[in-house]
């Protein structure tokens, strides 16, 4: 049995803000970290569900265009946050025609908070699941429950920028042949009070469609560039791909995203789309901190790759590279250094177990930094040229707002 809520009010636009992002499927799991939004009709079908019965009973509307954006956030005992993600998502303009929230049967006071946001926003639709599936099953049955042309996946716990949307479907509509729009994010660090920009390099310098061959050759040089918590997506293409597939944890909105984006093109914007939240103990780094799980995600991965033509034959050994360097980059800026990790992991060779086991020992700022210049001439994650300029560009940009 599932409960559905739904405001009473007629459909409008309302005040929101925060996010909830993708991974596990286990019922003793942290709090859900990761990746929606666009239109405000005035009427639209809606139904409810009987809080005994899973049966839909539908309330007969007058006719109206189907809705134009669906944004989807699973939820996980965010109840303290939700509402700030939600409200963002509302005061975007064009905002979405619906708000779904899956709640993957929360044990804190998320539904009585999840029940006063519907109250107050009528684009809130609230689906409470009966029993813990993983943040990844909510993020399914909230693509199977919206009825968006396109949807944005969002997280409890993140926010999107004004004009987010705006943005978005504005290159859509020049390109409606793309499978998803993305731009850029900022990555705020709650351990550390850190902020970065993402992505580190930028696949294009303005908003552009790139082909589905131009995004394989963007991937040689830097494969992620797509952040799920900025991308509108084509409802039908995601529904195609079978959603998100459970087996990748935390990838699994990265390895989806890659995929489309190789079968049908995709859109980017230099944007700033969204504050994407992150610390130590979101499922995303919890993953990336367990060797038994990162190396298992690792393989999943590139046996999926390798049987799948959408991915290039010589895309596998580039993203294995990559990976190695990311877990490894995590585990570096862990406190204390992820020695596990990087010796289960990110080692590659004798030298390369000499090295970081020298860095491990050692710690400090001078480990670290031992640590990450090897894992970068070893791995080669990504163009230097790229890197610096995307760091121009957005200086650039910068000193022109400013």
């Amino acid at each position: 049995m599932c409960t559905t809520f739904v405001a009473q009010a007629p459909l409008g636009c309302v005040l929101h803000r925060e996010r909830g992002r993708s991974i596990a499927a286990s019922r003793n799991q942290a709090p859900y970290h990761r990746a929606i939004s666009s239109g405000c009709p005035a009427e639209a079908d809606v139904t409810t569900r009987d809080l005994n019965s899973e049966a839909e009973i539908p309330r007969v509307m007058p006719s109206s265009p189907p809705p134009r954006l669906s944004a989807i956030i699973p939820n996980y005992n965010h109840g303290a946050v939700i509402g700030e993600a939600i409200r963002a998502l509302a005061a975007q303009v064009p905002a979405p025609d619906e708000i779904v929230v899956v709640d993957d049967a929360s044990r804190d006071d998320s539904l009585s908070v999840l029940a006063e946001l519907a109250a107050e926003i009528p684009i809130l639709r609230v689906i409470a699941l009966p029993a813990n599936g993983g943040a990844i099953a909510a993020l399914n049955r909230g693509l199977l429950e919206s009825r968006g042309t396109y949807v944005y996946f969002g997280a409890a716990d993140d926010v999107t920028c004004p004009g987010l949307f705006a943005a978005m479907f504005g290159i859509l509509a020049a390109h409606p042949q793309a499978a998803f729009a993305c731009c850029e994010g900022a990555v705020q660090d709650l351990d550390t009070g850190a902020t970065s920009l993402r992505p580190p390099v930028r696949p294009a310098y303005s908003a552009c469609f790139l082909s589905p061959a131009a995004v394989a050759e963007r991937f040689r040089r830097i494969d992620n560039w797509i952040l799920t918590g900025t991308a509108v997506v084509r409802r039908d293409l995601m529904t195609q791909n079978g959603g998100f597939d459970a087996t990748f944890g935390a990838f699994a909105d990265a390895y989806a995203m890659r995929r489309l984006a190789l079968l049908h093109g995709c859109c980017f914007a230099p944007h700033l789309g969204m504050v994407w939240r992150i610390n130590s103990q979101g499922l995303s780094r919890q993953q990336a901190g367990d060797p038994v799980v990162s190396l298992a995600t690792l393989e999943t991965a590139l046996a999926h790759m390798r049987a799948d033509p959408a991915f290039p034959p010589w895309y596998p050994a580039v993203f294995a590279r990559r990976w190695r360097f990311g877990v490894g980059r995590i585990a570096v800026a862990s406190e204390p250094m992820n020695a596990a990790i990087l010796m289960q992991v990110s080692a590659r060779g004798v030298v390369g177990r000499t090295v970081l086991r020298i860095a491990t020992t050692i710690g400090g700022r001078t480990g670290r930094l031992l640590a990450l210049g090897w894992l970068t001439l070893r791995e080669r994650p990504t163009s230097l040229t790229g890197l610096m300029k995307t760091f121009v560009s957005r200086r650039r940009a910068h000193r022109m707002i400013g």
